[in-house]
């Protein structure tokens, strides 16, 4: 029988997966013109800002320069930066405005990272910065905005907003695992794109939301506080329980600057960490509303399904398994190289800016060749960056929840410290 009943099913159950990156294109499309053209700005609304990188206390280092780098912008305005750190560490942030250990005797319903957050929301209530015109921007210790993201999301006309997660700190460095490495990472950049753009953006109802980057008022954080029961996903909770109580969004096209991880099992530990947080927010109704828990869940579904559908889709059409008409062949191919197309631009993304123009002495021929080249590295390893997810949550349901947040080290290996010497008067 040269076309069984089963394979006529099949092929139009596995014909909607085969269009998925086509609405991730439009989506993507939309998002951006939408960040571009309808985002607000009232800077004048505003009177201060504080930018704050919350820390274990293990990469002195590489705070140090984030706040160096962030001196050098030249900044105008009220602001101040502060460093939140655990006890037992390094303190000595002479370029910060404000230096925070966490004390060991506070608990409260959060552990680990989202205690930190809400030691530092009291300190900030105790001094009158729990206000509406107070923003705080919060920034990892392995992250760096650009100077026009900190305008951004200090001008932004909303209750929290955010921008694009760029992994372009070290982006292709060597060794060979950190290479890799980055490029599974470019699928942050896409998912960000696509989806938070359109998610934070146009509709105001976050699917996903990264602690790198969000900015918030004195007041949003004041109201939600980061006081709930959690172990990782403290951004998520934070920003989609904001919105399920009306405070507004928005999203902006700048980038903040990550840092891939540098070995395979700090890769692993970092994504079970957000997986298990997600999943202990979804399931648990004290911590996220079912409203907000069912969308969330359904795109995990999703992205499983669709990884599984689309292979075997793929492979039955190929084989001959299945027939479908001409015009579904042509959009397959379409929606097919559309998705290579993607990724390409995340390499593109991820490989540009000022952390990769100083790599090669400025935007000249050796820079624009590495992009090119880590263009069609990303196209080449798209398969396994948009699978590796799958595989991430299959193994972090297998292997259970970690019972702490798990850190790891964001410093290149061997690297030796850059950290400046002297003191920048403060604003």
């Amino acid at each position: 029988m040269d076309d069984p009943g089963w394979a006529q099913y099949l092929q139009w159950a596995c014909l909607p997966f085969f269009l998925v990156p086509l609405a991730e294109l439009l989506l993507m499309g939309v998002g951006y013109v939408h960040g571009r053209m309808a985002y607000r700005v009232a800077a004048d609304e505003f009177r201060h800002l504080i930018i704050q990188i919350t820390t274990v206390g293990r990469e002195p280092d590489l705070v140090r320069q984030t706040i160096a780098a962030i001196r050098g912008y030249g900044l105008t305005g009220s602001y101040e930066i502060w460093v939140v750190l655990e006890p037992g560490h390094d303190d000595h942030y002479p370029l910060a405005d404000r230096v925070i250990t966490v004390p060991e005797d506070f608990t409260c319903k959060a552990i680990d990272k989202a205690r930190a957050l809400e030691f530092s929301r009291l300190e900030r209530a105790a001094h009158g910065l729990n206000s509406y015109d107070t923003k705080i921007l919060f920034v990892d210790d392995d992250t760096l905005p650009t100077k026009e993201y900190i305008t951004s999301a200090y001008a932004g006309d909303y209750d929290l907003c955010q921008g694009v997660t760029v992994v372009n700190r070290h982006y292709a460095a060597r060794p060979w695992k950190h290479f890799l490495l980055s490029h599974l990472d470019n699928i942050r950049t896409r998912n960000c794109l696509v989806y938070c753009s359109c998610t934070q953006g146009v509709t105001g109802k976050p699917l996903f939301v990264h602690g790198e980057g969000l900015c918030v008022t004195g007041l949003v954080e004041d109201v939600i506080t980061w006081d709930h029961p959690i172990v990782a996903s403290d951004d998520l909770v934070f920003g989609t329980k904001a919105a399920y109580a009306g405070f507004s969004w928005g999203y902006f096209h700048e980038h903040i600057q990550l840092v891939s991880p540098w070995t395979f099992t700090d890769s692993w530990r970092q994504r079970k960490r957000w997986t298990w947080g997600n999943f202990t927010a979804i399931r648990r109704r004290d911590i996220l509303p079912l409203s907000v828990a069912v969308p969330k869940a359904a795109k995990y579904a999703l992205g499983v399904v669709s990884v599984f559908a689309s292979a075997a889709g793929a492979i039955c059409v190929t084989t001959g398994i299945t027939k479908v008409p001409a015009q579904a062949h042509v959009l397959f191919w379409i929606s097919l190289g559309s998705w290579f197309a993607s990724y390409g631009l995340m390499g593109w993304i991820n490989s540009g800016g000022d952390a990769n123009k100083e790599r090669f002495g400025g935007p000249g021929v050796r820079y624009i060749g590495f992009r090119a080249v880590q263009t069609v590295a990303a196209v080449l390893l798209c398969v396994p960056t948009a699978i590796l997810p799958v595989f991430i949550v299959i193994g972090s349901t297998v292997t259970g929840k970690p019972r702490r947040f798990v850190t790891i080290a964001k410093t290149r290996p061997g690297a030796v410290p850059d950290v400046p010497e002297r003191q920048v008067p403060c604003p």
